[in-house]
């Protein structure tokens, strides 16, 4: 499975700590699909952060959030379907970055 794979596989299981631990410990998750139901965009700086945020986010939504419609346009890119507070938000997962050893140190998710 491509890293991009594993990101929507933890989120559909809702793992935070496999979530995590697909991160460089420095690694960034820019998501700004949250404008599009009224929030901050939500910028997690290190695995530790983005662990500690998705524990929270699963918890608060009752569990992994619901994902679908993901086509995968190239290896680093897909564009997908996520529900936030029974919302249906279009967004786009680019991986604009991995480290040498396989982890990534740049994810960007973006409102279509």
């Amino acid at each position: 499975m491509t890293l991009l794979e594993q990101y929507f596989d933890c989120m559909r299981r809702g793992d935070h700590i496999a979530l995590a631990d697909l991160f460089d410990k420095d690694g960034i998750l820019h998501d700004s699909s949250w404008t599009l139901v009224g929030d901050d965009a939500l910028h997690l700086s290190g695995k530790m952060a983005v662990e500690m945020m998705f524990h929270h986010k699963f918890g608060m939504n009752g569990g992994p959030f619901p994902i679908s419609g993901v086509k995968f346009m190239e290896e680093n890119v897909a564009w997908y379907f996520i529900i936030y507070r029974g919302r249906v938000v279009p967004a786009v997962a680019y991986l604009s970055s991995v480290t040498e050893d396989g982890k990534i140190d740049r994810l960007n998710i973006l409102p279509m």
